[in-house]
């Protein structure tokens, strides 16, 4: 049964939700997903579309016995390229949307990863237990992607072929300029890009104790302040989105942070080793002395919280991988770590 318009995505904007809080410098009013809902549907290409690149982003529900993990979507993307050749439209890279959004810190450095390549549209693929959902459009907002009601071509269906079909069809029949002739036939699935900028460390800075943490208000302040609870030095809650300059002129040294993606995403985009033979992660706490374990498949998503030094840069990962799925198990997990490390009774 097909999904009337917009439903799909507010599916999947209720699966993904969190996305609200993310932000990259200044106040996002709506999310990812709202955006796309309020997009113009209509037969509109964006006029560079076969002579500029364009970027694939993914959303792909997971099978109902794997609630935790990921979709699949790198078939569907290697089944999307080889119609991308044929249509003209320059996929240079391919994404999980959630590695996008993966954090304040990240989405800025996709950002910049766009620039860098001069990515112009986007293509997004939108999955729903077999209802999928095109969405071909110009990156026209530099901070949010897109804008509100901004044109697009849509189409949603369950047979992602025939929708193919489609696309190519209606770009062919456009009247656009085609110059991009030298595409790629196989999907290029993009790097875990790093939002690491200067000295990783797998350990906590002593000067913690002498500096209030700056927190971004990411979610309700209540639940903030309860998975806080055992962090043993002074911290104070910022608006989201301020400028880290703005920031140290306040009095701020250090600021919390964290990533959210799958597990083996956010090892690589924190610059943890990985193994092609693993196939789950022990996070470890400690409390009281005593070590706690708990696994997870690397292909779940999960959060995992640092703290940056503000000037240098440097970031505090931590002694111990101390990821969850839920963000409040995953910041509770830091700060008991950090407490078991820093503060000697």
């Amino acid at each position: 049964m097909l999904y009337h318009k917009g439903s799909l995505l507010k599916v999947l904007g209720l699966a993904w939700s969190f996305l609200l809080f993310i932000n990259s410098g200044q106040s996002q009013d709506v999310n990812i997903y709202e955006r796309l809902e309020s997009l113009s549907e209509g037969s509109t290409f964006p006029e560079g579309l076969l002579k500029t690149k364009t970027v694939v982003l993914y959303e792909v529900t997971p099978k109902p016995a794997m609630v935790s993990i990921r979709g699949n979507w790198k078939t569907i993307a290697e089944e999307i390229q080889p119609f991308l050749q044929k249509t003209g439209i320059d996929g240079i890279v391919h994404y999980y949307m959630e590695d996008i959004f993966s954090g304040t810190e990240t989405y800025n450095r996709y950002l910049d990863h766009f620039d860098e390549r001069d990515i112009k549209n986007a293509l997004f693929v939108l999955e729903d237990k077999g209802t999928f959902k095109l969405i071909v459009t110009n990156l026209t907002d530099r901070q949010n992607l897109i804008k509100m009601g901004q044109p697009a071509w849509i189409r949603e269906g369950t047979d992602l072929p025939a929708m193919l079909n489609d696309l190519y069809r209606s770009a062919s029949n456009a009247g656009l300029a085609r110059e991009n002739r030298l595409i790629l036939a196989v999907p290029e699935f993009g790097e875990m890009l790093t939002p690491l900028k200067a000295r990783r460390n797998e350990f906590y800075d002593l000067n913690f104790s002498s500096e209030t943490l700056a927190i971004p208000v990411f979610a309700d302040t209540a639940e903030i302040k309860m998975a806080m609870a055992n962090y043993p030095y002074k911290y104070d809650f910022i608006a989201t989105g301020m400028p880290e300059k703005e920031l140290r002129s306040k009095g701020f040294q250090y600021i919390l942070y964290y990533v959210e993606s799958t597990g083996k995403s956010v090892k690589e985009m924190l610059g943890y080793k990985t193994t092609e033979t693993e196939t789950d992660y022990i996070s470890e706490v400690v409390r009281d002395g005593q070590l706690q374990v708990h696994s997870n498949n690397i292909r779940t998503p999960v959060y995992k919280f640092y703290i940056k030094h503000i000037y240098s840069g440097n970031v505090f990962l931590g002694k111990k991988w101390d990821s969850a799925p839920q963000w409040q198990n995953a910041l509770d997990y830091y700060i008991a770590n950090l407490r078991n490390e820093l503060v000697k009774n």
